[in-house]
């Protein structure tokens, strides 16, 4: 059952009620043979789930295959529900920067302690070329995740949830050379989507089902590859709006089987829609990363492509409708943000060339300015572990793996990830969750005068038996 089929349903049921107490209040006051009052409509006892996958950008692989088998959600006495049941091909490096919808599911309402995801056939395409590497999946293909609070499932509504498979920290190389061992570690990280940040931007392919318009500015998108899900899409005057060129139109050219890009944010209360920031009409959008290679100058620059193409990037500035956007992995930014020697990907269109010999050209919708790599150190906790202060920011010691001892700043809003790979568990922890002695992988910042700030905690926890 798809979110649009289960808000017809609910209409349906309200309006039944209106009618029925309408029909009630106009029979003869006081009439011992006045029908009975209707049956309320039936509670909800089901509510959806929603799993949006996303990855985080790598230079090592052209492509990251990964078949998922099940998803499963696991209460109280170990009582399963099936979010999904089959086989769903992903390649994660399609979703470096956004998230995308790729499975739905109707569970019972309730509390479930874990997440449990059946993966099977990873396979990894080095940039470049050569053999596909396949490594060796932790659990059988079982991965476990599990946060504090659990996921809870409201009757009648939708719950999402967002699974970051960070390929640049699950994939572990052993040994040297060619003949190194690829392992892959269950880093997998899941969060509620509740409509902001920190979760990525929202990307969803598919076609326009219904005339737009109802409400004004919404329309009806359902899902390119997923065609049973459907969800509401509000946009605003805030929406940048493009059509099959890249080039700036308006919400009235929209139309019932357009195929179309949006991409914004989910919100779930009082049911999921995606608010649009960007919406192209055409089904013709494409992705390019690249380095910014000149200055932007009369709204167009050079990027040189990962496929080492040359390609003109033209902006679209705002008029009476919003133009180009820009973001980074903290959201909006401005145009500004394009300099010389930053890496990028641009969404957009290619549109037709009037002459073979002009330059490959791609009019930008929108625009990703990629963040520095985190640098990665590793060690072992030891004192003094400092809780967060006032300031939210804990810090620990750590002698390092190579030797010598360092001090550590934890971010306030810094992952800590507790990994059980024996089990091929992962739980979202917290400070609290950190102690002397665990061995731990770093992702953040280093700095001369002053300790390494972690945006990321990766903590090889005790094997426990299941």
């Amino acid at each position: 059952m798809n979110i649009a089929t289960i808000c017809a349903a609910t209409r349906l049921a309200l309006l039944t009620l209106v009618a029925s107490l309408f029909l009630s209040a106009c029979g003869s006051s006081g009439s011992s043979d006045s029908a009975p009052p209707a049956d309320p409509p039936p509670v909800a006892t089901t509510g959806i789930v929603g799993i949006l996958f996303t990855d985080a950008p790598t230079d090592q692989y052209d492509e990251i295959n990964l078949t998922v088998l099940q998803a499963i959600l696991i209460g109280a006495e170990e009582k399963q529900e099936f979010v999904f049941e089959g086989e769903e091909p992903i390649n994660l490096l399609d979703l470096e920067n956004f998230s995308e919808p790729v499975m739905f599911g109707e569970v019972q309402a309730g509390t479930y302690t874990k997440l449990r995801l059946i993966v099977d056939k990873l396979e990894l395409i080095p940039v470049g070329g050569g053999d596909p590497i396949y490594p060796k999946l932790p659990g059988n293909g079982k991965i476990d995740l599990l946060q504090a609070d659990g996921f809870t499932v409201l009757p009648g509504r939708t719950l999402l949830m967002e699974i970051d498979m960070d390929a640049n920290k699950s994939i572990k190389i052993t040994g040297a050379g060619n003949s190194g061992k690829v392992n892959f570690r269950p880093v997998v990280k899941v969060k509620i989507v509740d409509g902001g940040d920190p979760h990525k931007l929202a990307r969803l392919e598919g076609s326009v089902s219904g005339e737009p318009g109802t409400p004004a500015g919404g329309f009806v998108l359902c899902d390119l590859d997923s065609p049973d899900y459907c969800v509401d899409v509000m946009t605003d005057t805030t929406t940048s709006m493009f059509d099959n060129a890249g080039l700036g139109t308006v919400f009235n050219t929209l139309s019932d089987g357009d195929m179309v890009v949006v991409i914004g944010r989910y919100i779930t209360d009082p049911s999921i829609a995606l608010n649009a920031l960007v919406l192209e009409i055409g089904g013709n959008a494409e992705q390019v990363q690249g380095n910014v290679v000149s200055d932007p100058a009369e709204n167009k620059f050079l990027l040189v492509a990962d496929d080492a193409s040359d390609l003109v990037v033209e902006l679209q500035p705002d008029g009476s409708q919003p133009g180009t956007r820009y973001f980074n992995k903290d959201g909006e930014v401005g145009a500004d943000a394009i300099i010389l020697g930053v890496d990028i990907e641009v969404e957009g269109v290619k549109p037709e060339k009037a002459d073979p010999e002009d330059p490959d050209l791609i009019r930008a919708a929108l625009i990703f300015v990629e963040e520095e790599e985190d640098e990665q150190i590793s060690g072992t906790i030891i004192e003094p572990i400092v809780e967060p202060t006032v300031a939210e920011v804990g810090s620990f010691g750590l002698t390092l793996t190579g030797g010598g001892d360092t001090c550590v700043s934890v971010n306030s809003d810094a992952d800590i990830l507790l990994v059980d790979e024996a089990n091929s568990e992962v739980t979202m922890g917290t400070f609290d969750d950190l102690a002397v002695d665990q061995s731990v992988d770093l992702f953040g910042q280093s700095a001369v005068d002053s300790c390494f700030m972690a945006n990321e905690v990766i903590v090889e926890v005790a094997v426990t038996s299941e």
